[in-house]
């Protein structure tokens, strides 16, 4: 007799159903008396597999049935991953169906079997559907409460997908997992060491600003960063593997971009005990030799990012950078002054800024870069070399400081008074009216830490030098939120 498809459906039918209810059957045994009898009944979720795709009802039921014993056999979780993603991709009525069955795998599965999931469930982020990404994104929570380990590592290699399904995955590590990093990268070492070995590759490659900040984020949750300038060094190869300080320094506005988005948190982490020795080299070899290649406003990103760290720099990085650094500022002083001469003002406080906080540390080797003969008895104070033409320079380029410093400050007074006298009718025109002021008070707050700066370079006592660093450091104008007059600190 021919058996008809009506009837090779039905017997699949009554195959799924048996190997169901002896499947509940077990699992009810489990509850009940401890005694687990999954491993001896694998043939019956064999026989739900083998059963799924026969006909309609037999896919109805599969979607809902399967998922619930995927966990218990993770041997055979690729096939069973497989058959409900088919059914997801056959039929829009299934796709739901599908995707409650994936949230019922990512609640009860283990690690191996969740890591798979949340490969796919990563693709299925980019659907347009927004019911669909509802469930994804539970399915992906409930998957990373119960493995966060697996789910990182699976959420992580969709990172090297297309733009979209990167761009989704980013976005639910920072909606999902930054609000209960603390809590779930925290459960054991093994976590804390799988994600963040995870993170350092995928930060080793092209990140943007947005990604790199988020994952800085999870890291800074995990204790094993907490713990002193072992875990503050640790984490600083994050910064230098997403810098790439191996390679040479590119004059362009991206990479200068890409050096302020690596060394964003480098403060934070150097005021940890990292040292920053590795990047003070790499600006010092790299990227100030190539400075004037770039434009004005890279220019200064760079010398602020200088100065933001300068007063973590000690030894031999001081002899390294200073250099470069003081030549830089002497570059930045006209040799003669008229009435259409420009000081960049911004530029010179940073230089001489970093200058003040380096120098301190190694005041012996003043002698051969400017002339000043501080004795300290070290082997690099060769204070019988004749370097009087240097001091010469520095006495006259700090003097032309101070008084155009004094001079460009009363100009700008003199604006703002203006400015302020103004009468404006349009928002909009006392919007751009503040904002002049406001710039107008920060380059004077620069103008007068550079007179104070280079004041004191000017008339340092060589037998008891006192370099404004440290606590007694001039404040930087671009680190005042108003317009307050600059100055140093006591002492």
């Amino acid at each position: 007799k021919k058996v008809t498809m009506a009837e090779s459906e039905g017997h699949a039918l009554d195959k799924l159903y048996q190997a169901s209810t002896t499947l509940v059957g077990v699992n009810a045994k489990l509850s009940k008396e401890g005694v687990d009898d999954f491993p001896a009944n694998q043939v019956q979720f064999q026989n739900m597999m083998d059963a799924a795709k026969a006909g309609p009802k037999c896919k109805g039921l599969a979607l809902s049935e399967l998922p619930k014993y995927v966990g218990r056999y993770p041997e055979l979780a690729d096939k069973a991953l497989d058959i409900l993603t088919d059914l997801f991709e056959e039929k829009d009525e299934y796709r739901l169906k599908a995707l409650q069955g994936f949230k019922v795998i990512a609640s009860s599965a283990p690690g191996s079997v969740v890591q798979k999931l949340v490969g796919l469930l990563g693709q299925m982020l980019q659907s347009e559907v927004e019911a669909e990404v509802t469930i994804v994104n539970e399915a992906l929570l409930a998957a990373l409460t119960k493995d966060v380990k697996g789910t990182m590592s699976g959420l992580l290699q969709q990172l090297g997908a297309d733009a979209t399904a990167r761009a989704k995955t980013v976005a639910f590590i920072e909606r999902a997992l930054l609000p209960r990093a603390a809590k779930l990268l925290n459960e054991s070492v093994e976590i804390q060491n799988t994600v963040s070995d995870q993170l350092k590759k995928v930060m080793g490659g092209s990140v943007s600003t947005r990604e790199f900040t988020i994952f800085m984020r999870v890291l800074f949750s995990m204790d094993k960063f907490k713990n002193g300038i072992e875990g503050a060094n640790e984490i600083l190869d994050f910064v230098h593997a997403s810098c790439d300080l191996d390679k040479d320094f590119s004059p362009s506005a991206e990479q200068v971009d890409r050096l302020m988005m690596c060394t964003g948190s480098a403060r934070m982490i150097y005021q940890h005990g990292a040292s920053p020795n590795k990047l003070t080299v790499y600006l010092s070899l790299k990227v100030l030799p190539k400075l004037k290649e770039l434009a004005p406003e890279q220019q200064l990103k760079v010398l602020k990012l200088f100065a933001d760290i300068a007063p973590f720099i000690k030894g031999a990085p001081c002899r390294t950078c200073l250099p470069h650094i003081w030549l830089l500022a002497l570059s930045e002083v006209p040799d003669t002054i008229t009435a259409e001469t420009k000081i960049n003002w911004a530029a010179l406080e940073c230089l001489l800024y970093t200058f003040h906080q380096l120098a301190s540390c190694v005041p012996g080797f003043m002698h051969s870069i400017t002339g000043l003969k501080i004795f300290t008895g070290q082997p690099e104070n060769k204070i019988d070399e004749d370097h009087t033409a240097k001091l010469a320079e520095l006495t006259t380029k700090m003097t032309t400081l101070v008084k155009q410093s004094a001079d460009y400050v009363n100009k700008l007074q003199q604006v703002m008074q203006k400015l302020r006298e103004g009468k404006l009718d349009t928002a909009e025109a006392k919007k751009e009216n503040g904002q002049k002021i406001a710039s107008c008070q920060t380059t004077i707050v620069a103008c007068q830490n550079v007179s104070i700066l280079a004041e004191r370079i000017k008339s340092i006592n060589l037998k008891d030098p006192s370099f404004l660093a440290d606590e007694k450091a001039v404040k930087l104008s671009f680190k005042q939120q108003s317009g307050g007059a600059g100055g140093k600190r006591k002492g």
